[in-house]
């Protein structure tokens, strides 16, 4: 196996709710989806996983635990769809969830 080398971001960042590594910025969400998702322009520490099935979507998961965190929408390479109960919001924000 190899050694993975996560980014550490600066200031408020989301984090992932299981071994908190940090995926992503505020300045990033594009859009909140009503309770169950975030838009993001970009995530870090993430990587994408085919499906089994070919319905035009990847998996991105956590580098660090593989927990699968959203989707990413082949046809629009600029959004990654995270869900909101596998994100810890930064912290003081109404994302913050304890």
């Amino acid at each position: 196996m190899g050694r993975v080398f996560a980014i550490e971001l600066e200031g408020p960042v989301y984090t992932c709710k299981k071994c908190h590594t940090h995926l992503g910025v505020p300045n990033d969400v594009i859009s909140k989806n009503g309770p169950y998702e975030y838009e993001f322009t970009r995530l870090f520490n993430t990587f994408l996983a085919e499906r089994t099935s070919n319905d035009g979507y990847k998996g991105i998961l956590c580098v660090c635990c593989s927990s699968e965190i959203g989707n990413y929408g082949v046809s629009d390479p600029n959004s990654y769809w995270v869900m909101r109960d596998e994100l810890h919001g930064p912290e003081g924000s109404d994302d913050d969830e304890v």
